[in-house]
């Protein structure tokens, strides 16, 4: 009996031993896995903290983008605006050059009426030119006698006027012509040529003198009266002028004479022909008064007749 006592004692003492050390490996592990999952726990803890963090700056990020976009959008909406403008701008400036083109068609439709009505001028011309010279030709051919050649002579003039009138298309000078043709008519000292009036000196002036004869002073008077007429007339946005021009032959001055030179002389008459008129009634901001000496001459002879022709007082109505 006792040693059955002692031996389940020392069975007991000896399962003791063991059990604690089943227990403490137990232990052991729970600690180690405990201790394992706090690291896994702050592991992921950590993690976590990153993963806020980078959502935070996702967040953040987004913000930004969000605000990026509102501000893309404000533009593409000002872009639209502005699309919408220059669309509207387009169409008219589209407009704008289909009204040019239009004016522009109808210009070169009213350039080429133009060249029409010029290329029928210049063959009225050529046809005017021709009967001129058939009866130049017929002048010289037949030799009729005196009130013959004089009507021819009339003809010739009228038909001269009438081209002079289709080159220029001037209608103002043409009637200061018309008007001063018929106060002169066909007195002797008096021709027409080209765009002037041309009076023989004699008719203003005594030999080697600038001072108006009595027969001069009246026909610059009937001229200053036709000049007053027209400029009346003259619409006062166009600058005209009337030229006087002094022309003399080229026979020196005499020794001791009032001027040294034809020159000085030429331009004595015409100035003294503008004083006229200015006295006349004609402002002076409307004449000209110019001096050639005999630098300009009408015919090269020599005879007094010839010399004669170059002794001239030259009026022309012009623009400045």
């Amino acid at each position: 009996m006792s040693f059955l006592k002692n031996r389940r004692s020392q069975e007991q003492a000896d399962i003791w031993p063991g059990f604690v050390d089943a227990l403490s490996t137990v232990l052991l592990v729970f600690i180690f896995v405990l201790v394992g999952f706090i690291s896994s726990q702050i592991y992921l803890s950590g993690i976590i903290f990153d993963k806020d963090t980078s959502l935070i700056d996702l967040k953040n990020k987004l913000s930004v983008i969000c605000s990026v976009l509102d501000c893309e959008k404000q533009k593409n909406k000002n872009l639209i605006r502005k699309n919408v403008d220059l669309s509207k701008q387009i169409t008219n400036l589209n407009n704008t050059v289909e009204t040019l083109r239009k004016m522009f068609s109808e210009e070169e439709e009213q350039r080429k009426r133009e060249h029409t009505i010029k290329i029928s001028l210049e063959e009225k011309i050529d046809q005017l030119t021709q009967q001129l010279k058939d009866v130049l030709t017929a002048l010289a051919a037949e030799q009729k006698n005196s009130e013959e050649q004089r009507k021819a002579i009339e003809y010739i003039k009228k038909e001269n006027i009438k081209l002079n009138e289709l080159s220029k298309l001037n209608s103002y000078r043409s009637e200061f012509f018309n008007k001063l043709q018929s106060i002169v008519g066909n007195r002797a000292g008096i021709k027409v040529s080209g765009d002037r009036f041309i009076f023989q000196s004699e008719l203003f002036f005594n030999t080697a003198s600038d001072n108006l004869s009595e027969e001069g002073q009246k026909q610059v008077s009937e001229l200053a009266k036709i000049i007053q007429e027209i400029g009346e007339k003259i619409p006062s946005e166009i600058k005209w002028i009337l030229r006087v021009d002094g022309h003399t032959d080229k026979r020196p001055i005499a020794m001791g004479a009032r001027f040294p030179t034809n020159w000085e002389l030429s331009a004595a008459r015409a100035i003294s022909v503008v004083k006229h008129l200015i006295k006349e009634g004609i402002a002076p901001q409307h004449l000209v008064a110019a001096g050639f000496g005999e630098n300009q001459p009408i015919s090269l002879g020599t005879s007094e007749e010839e010399l004669a022709k170059n002794r001239r007082i030259e009026f022309k109505l012009d623009e400045r």
